[in-house]
């Protein structure tokens, strides 16, 4: 008999490397099921989280065959904004897995750096610290792999076990991997190129976004080019540096979708502002954006402002709000939980 009935493992896996795989093997010695919770569900894909959960499912029960019986996979959204919906989020999760309100549970993981602060959030269950008497091991960085394995550099082999690099190797025929490939090396080019020259500072950047509502539908872009080339988004930029951010907003919005609203009446819709600063919200790198909510009166006759793509969005449209759901999985960073701020949904 174990210790525990259920181990619980918390991890992004993008992915699985070997201290990874020791983590939940150590689990599967402490408990006799292991609940492997799956992060950034419903996330677009991305050169940081290029697999989706099914994927990183498939990829560790490849490594674990003996035990694929004993590994119960679920998957939670991100939610950088609000830690409390995250937090009931895995609970809700755990507690619909275990069979009975005493299971003995045991929270298993390490404190590697500032980004296991979530290990403090479940007080409820034990915590087993995994240890590893390998320190190059212990030290694997997902991202580090992930460039590597992106700029097709086969050092990243050396850090998965032979089932990952198979999967690995697999992906890289399918369709999702030349965006991600072009992606990369953009990435790449605009960190280099916007990086201050002579100054020991990492570049900020300041943009701004539109969330402009009409009667039920939210106005958004499709992106024309990279990052995020075909993803959902919110009409928004860069902030000009001779402009306010409510001028650089209008602006930006009206330059992206040509809506058919006069400037003032945009201003005037103006119901409210927030800023969002998730320090890891874009890949580009620091970028701080400050969101516009526009509510516009509801006008059965004119109907929804005619809007069209320009600059860079390569398509303006209305989306239903009941479709925001469904098609959360196509926006870009973190514009959809900038949507849900405002509107509450």
């Amino acid at each position: 008999m174990r210790k525990y009935q259920y181990a619980i493992v918390i991890g992004r896996f993008q992915p699985l490397h070997l201290a990874h795989q020791d983590l939940i093997e150590y689990s599967l010695t402490l408990a006799e099921r292991v609940i492997v919770i799956l992060g950034s569900a419903r996330s677009a894909p991305d050169v940081k989280n290029p697999f989706t959960p099914s994927m990183r499912e498939e990829i560790i029960r490849a490594c674990f065959p003996a035990d694929a019986g004993r590994l119960v996979f679920r998957a939670v959204r991100d939610y950088p904004y609000n830690d409390h919906v995250w937090t009931t989020e895995v609970q809700n999760v755990v507690n619909e897995t275990t069979d009975y309100a005493d299971a003995r549970v045991a929270l298993v993981g390490f404190f590697k750096d500032k980004s296991s602060y979530y290990l403090n959030l479940f007080p409820q269950w034990d915590f087993e610290e995994f240890y590893c008497a390998d320190k190059k091991k212990l030290a694997l960085n997902a991202t580090a792999i992930r460039d590597k394995y992106f700029a097709e550099d086969d050092e990243w082999r050396d850090f998965v076990s032979p089932a990952v690099a198979r999967y690995l190797d697999a992906f890289r025929r399918t369709d999702y991997y030349p965006n991600l490939r072009g992606e990369f090396e953009y990435l790449k080019k605009y960190r280099e190129d916007t990086q201050f020259k002579g100054v020991p500072y990492k570049p900020v950047f300041l943009t701004t976004d539109a969330v402009v509502v009409q009667s039920g539908h939210i106005l958004v872009i499709r992106r024309g080019f990279q990052p995020g080339r075909g993803l959902l988004a919110l009409p928004g930029g860069f902030l000009a540096e001779n402009m306010t951010l409510e001028d650089s907003a209008i602006k930006e919005l009206k330059e992206e979708t040509q809506i058919r609203v006069p400037v003032p009446v945009l201003r005037g819709s103006i119901r409210a502002s927030h800023v969002f600063d998730y320090p890891e919200r874009s890949l580009r790198g620091r970028t701080v954006t400050f969101a516009y909510h526009i509510e516009l009166e509801p006008n059965l006759k004119e109907g929804l402002p005619r809007v069209k793509g320009g600059d860079d969005a390569k398509k303006a449209f209305w989306l239903p709000l009941s479709a925001l759901g469904e098609k959360e999985d196509e926006f870009f960073e973190d514009h959809i939980h900038i949507i849900r701020y405002f509107l509450g949904l």
